[in-house]
């Protein structure tokens, strides 16, 4: 099992990127590079967002030259409000197997740091608890599991460049 962390900081209040993490028409693939949506499935929560029962069928490119298919299941989910982080909990199914969670809270920005225009800024935390599912997958993350770690950590780069420039947009 990959135990995969990635910290992102847009400078963005946390309700904006909430909102656009959180859009029920999962639009991840539009400012992502290298991610794909085959299918989706939009349940729109009480508060206009996705809710429990959102999914999408997605495809993602790696840097190594592979691609990985796999879905995500929106579990739960929880708004961020009164200080508290936002949090989606998330079923991985295809070629990866495990779960995932985003936590979104807002973050002090330090003097003299570039934050958003109103000085708020957003700390994203991304946890997936996933193991690979194809054989040749399965082989490659123990014969080199380093290679593998680099490539995600890339693609989360890409997904995090792609936040940044959808906020400011």
């Amino acid at each position: 099992m990959f135990t995969l962390r990635s910290v992102w900081r847009p400078a963005a209040p946390v309700a904006r990127v909430w909102s656009v993490l959180a859009d029920p028409r999962f639009t991840w693939p539009d400012w992502w590079p290298g991610l794909t949506a085959a299918a989706t499935r939009p349940v729109v929560g009480p508060d206009g967002l996705a809710g429990a029962g959102t999914w999408a069928d997605l495809r993602v490119r790696s840097p190594l030259g592979y691609s990985l298919r796999f879905r995500l299941d929106l579990r739960q989910t929880t708004a961020p409000s009164d200080g508290e982080p936002g949090r989606a909990l998330l079923d991985v199914s295809g070629d990866l197997a495990g779960t995932a969670e985003v936590a979104v809270r807002g973050v002090g920005v330090p003097t003299g740091s570039t934050g958003s225009p109103d000085g708020e800024s957003t700390e994203v935390q991304l946890l997936w608890l996933v193991s690979p599912v194809p054989a040749w997958f399965r082989i490659a993350a123990r014969i080199g599991p380093a290679p593998l770690g680099w490539a995600h950590a890339h693609v989360m780069r890409a997904g995090e460049r792609g936040l940044a420039e959808r906020l400011r947009g």
